[in-house]
């Protein structure tokens, strides 16, 4: 048994590495920072929604900028840093390679997005998240507006470069004796998660362009006083964040797949099926963006074709949750908080693909369009299988970064506040969406399933605020004071497992 405890280094020789630990760190410790300041703004739109009328907020406009930046951090500065972060932290290692392909290019990508996030904070737009013309050109004021749109240039930008480096890491810098079909699942997964960045992230940086010569009035890309098409927006913006949806959830399932043979004391059911499943869904991820807007009067064919593609995802996402279940059947199963918050992240994932395939489907999406339905089912991916599957991850990495072991009983208490909270909050975000709750509202019709059921969904997000305080406190706590990890058996795993890249026992 090696007990250690690893003597912290100095801030500074951290803040000016370039070495991709400490770059990892950075990434890891930003996007939790601006995930508390956002769920913190998450908190103040649901203490506002407990009951119709003015609660938090004096008037709409201030609602919708919180909401913006709301939206705004938790994709951009919580849920792509925090893959970036760990994908930093491992793929050298995985690769077996020293240090990313072009380190310092890796520091410029991470110090980029606290400039980014600084001018979507400080701007505080009303744009919303996703800044749909010709509202974001004749309404939303400026400058904030115009902040908005450069630090999503910036932030866009950073997430470029990080890919452009991990896909030559992992492509040209493994260990020539290292085949690609033995590489760790959490590899492929950045290296689909990066293609699709390259391929996708230029039309939305060259939208916003166009949005911003749209404002300043020298263009009419978008402004239909100016001839321009406002649902052309909405489709460079769905080309590229529909496939952005799985720049979200990829990294969480390689995650996963690192977590689910440890735990479950076998290998992976099945390799080969989880490469091609992540294959399908980067292709797939393109197919798609239109269902985004059944609504806005496309023809039949037009709906159909995105419709099919749409539902091509389905099988390549049952692909990884079968395999899941089946590494994890007749396994003897250490349930600490990795895998715990492993297995809430695959049932919330069936339920939040379970909503996608309605929102798919033509007629169904007419009923659920811009409604609550859709922020249910949104949130339940990033407060489902993403987020648990990144607090998950945190916990399994937590003794190997700092040599000190969390606390499982608080880790514990989390894991069943947040699967309860998730629940209450975003499967009766879903009702509020049957019943026909408009989304991005301030306020609502005060009749009685709503208000109820809106009261219900608040007190879920209460219950995810002391979830994610005790994960904070326990963070902290341990870090400083936990009592030192076994580092060759942080979990008492204890027994041999085969590992499921080389097929032979391993400790």
């Amino acid at each position: 048994m090696v007990l250690e405890v690893r003597k912290p280094r100095p801030l500074w020789e951290i803040l000016f590495s370039t070495h991709h630990t400490d770059i990892g760190l950075l990434y890891i410790i930003f996007s939790l920072t601006l995930f508390f300041l956002g769920g913190a703004l998450a908190i103040s739109i649901r203490t506002e929604l407990f009951l119709p009328g003015a609660q938090v907020f004096e008037d709409a406009n201030t609602f919708n900028r919180v909401f913006t930046v709301h939206g705004t951090t938790m994709l951009f500065l919580w849920v792509i840093p925090f893959a970036a972060g760990i994908g930093n932290y491992l793929i050298p290692i995985m690769v077996r390679y020293k240090d990313m392909a072009w380190p310092k290019l890796n520091a410029v990508a991470f110090w980029m997005i606290p400039v980014g996030a600084a001018l979507v904070w400080l701007g505080f737009a009303d744009t919303t998240w996703n800044a749909y013309p010709p509202y974001s050109i004749l309404r939303a004021p400026g400058p904030a507006a115009e902040m908005w749109i450069f630090g999503l240039k910036i932030l866009g930008i950073s997430s470029i470069l990080g890919a452009i480096n991990f896909v030559v890491t992992i492509l040209k810098m493994k260990h020539p004796d290292l085949p690609m079909m033995k590489l760790p699942l959490f590899t492929w997964s950045i290296l689909s998660t990066s293609l699709i960045i390259l391929m996708s992230m230029p039309t939305f940086a060259a939208a916003l362009i166009m949005l911003y010569t749209d404002r300043l009035g020298v263009s009419g890309f978008f402004n239909p006083a100016m001839g321009g098409d406002p649902l052309a927006y909405q489709h460079l913006f769905w080309f590229t964040f529909h496939p952005e949806v799985y720049v979200f959830v990829i990294p969480a399932i390689g995650m996963i797949y690192e977590i689910i043979p440890k735990f479950s004391r076998k290998p992976i059911f099945s390799y080969t099926s989880g490469i091609t499943a992540f294959i399908l869904l980067t292709i797939v991820s393109f197919a798609s963006w239109a269902h985004h807007m059944f609504a806005t009067g496309m023809s039949f064919t037009e709906k159909t074709v995105f419709m099919i593609g749409t539902l091509a995802a389905v099988p390549a996402s049952a692909m990884h949750i079968f395999n899941w279940i089946a590494t994890m059947w007749g396994g003897r199963i250490r349930f600490k908080a990795p895998i715990a918050f492993v297995v809430g992240g695959i049932i919330t994932f069936f339920l939040a693909g379970a909503g996608g395939v309605v929102n798919s489907a033509m007629p169904l999406d007419f009923l659920t369009h811009d409604s609550y339905w859709v922020v249910g089912h949104m949130h339940l991916f990033l407060m489902g299988i993403i987020t648990f599957a990144f607090v998950g991850f945190i916990y399994y990495l937590f003794p190997l970064i700092t040599g000190r072991m969390y606390n499982e009983r608080a880790a514990m208490i989390q894991f069943w506040l947040m699967f309860i909270g998730v629940f209450l909050v975003f499967v009766t975000q879903h009702l509020l969406g049957l019943y026909g709750m408009p989304r991005r509202v301030v306020d609502y019709v005060p009749v009685e399933p709503l208000i109820i059921m809106n009261q219900i969904s608040t007190v879920g997000a209460y219950m995810l605020l002391v979830g994610m305080g005790i994960f904070l406190f326990n963070l902290i706590k341990s870090a400083g004071w936990g009592k030192p990890a076994n580092m060759e058996d942080p979990f008492g795993i204890r027994e041999k497992y085969y590992d499921y890249r080389r097929r032979e026992p391993h400790h």
